[in-house]
């Protein structure tokens, strides 16, 4: 008879483990044994780590360690498990995991699923409100042994026609948007100063990214049509989001997106490789006909129409 196991585990829970972190994908750890090796031996891989696991035997391998670069400087160190590993995390994580949810706080979110830890924005009605606030949440959180952002945490004032003062805090970024002094215009057509937010210069930095990314000038064998069923729903997503407020801000990301286009022409139609006007404007003429390709042509951000 066997002998049974000090732990209690299932091997369907391994497999399920297995299949969760292939569908996240990832890269080897320090053994360099890619998902893809490991698959060679699957059935004997799954067996030692569950044998190991169930034993109370099983070891973490060290961790690969990568340097990440930050956007604004510096280096943030990542630890990459080996794929063995991960999936042994992630019975854990199934096992762990629904035990301990229940004892959350409902407003508890770091380290949770469908959660994460947020930032927030208080707004005061004068500099002495803004300070008290300030000092209360700082002796609220070394309660707590926590500590708020240094980098985050700031007193902004909010500058425009009506506040006046000088301070050296006068913007702060807040969901991916920047609040600062902008010009705007009423409904009148009277220019003002008014604290608004916009897209932040880091978010379109990242779309302008992910434009570049997508390499629209490598895909010559594809149409304007199919280019706009890859590419579109994404640039409606981000009218939709980032256009909410102060529209305008996002117009360079998308003028970006049009040089890509135009440069797709040119490596489409040999009649356009060595003409970029002749291509922006052939481009204009589509966007002129059929706006609806891409949503920011519908905003009336096109290229030159010939």
């Amino acid at each position: 008879m066997e002998k049974a196991k000090p732990f209690e585990i299932s091997k369907h829970v391994v497999w399920d483990a297995y299949k969760r972190v292939k569908s996240n994908k990832g890269t080897s750890g320090i053994d360099d044994e890619s998902i893809t090796v490991f698959e060679e031996h699957l059935k004997d891989n799954l067996y030692k780590i569950w044998n190991r696991m169930s034993s109370g035997s099983y070891f973490p391998p060290p961790v690969k360690v990568v340097e990440i670069p930050k956007k604004n400087g510096g280096v943030r160190i990542l630890g990459v498990p080996t794929v063995a590993d991960r999936i042994a995390q992630m019975v854990a994580k199934l096992y762990f995991e629904p035990r301990v949810e229940p004892y959350f706080h409902p407003d508890s979110y770091g380290y949770r699923p469908g959660k994460s830890a947020i930032d927030a924005v208080a707004h005061c009605r004068t500099g002495k409100e803004a300070e008290n606030l300030l000092e209360k949440l700082h002796a609220r959180f070394n309660e707590c042994g926590l500590e708020l952002h240094p980098d985050k945490t700031r007193i902004v004032y909010c500058k425009d026609d009506d506040r006046r003062g000088d301070y050296s805090e006068i913007k702060f970024d807040f969901l991916s948007y920047t609040f600062r002094p902008r010009r705007s215009k009423n409904r009148y057509g009277k220019y003002f100063i008014n604290f608004t937010p916009g897209v932040s210069n880091k978010a379109a930095k990242a779309m302008r990214h992910t434009i570049r990314n997508w390499r629209i000038h490598l895909k010559p064998d594809k149409s304007i049509e199919d280019i706009s069923r890859m590419f579109n729903p994404v640039i409606r997503g981000w009218i939709n989001y980032y256009g909410c407020f102060y529209k305008s801000a996002l117009s360079p990301v998308l003028r970006h997106m049009n040089r890509a286009l135009i440069h797709w022409a040119r490596r489409k139609y040999k009649k356009l490789s060595r003409h970029r006007r002749r291509a922006e404007h052939w481009l204009g003429g589509i966007a002129r006909r059929e706006p609806r390709l891409f949503a920011h042509w519908q905003m009336g951000i096109l290229p030159a129409v010939g």
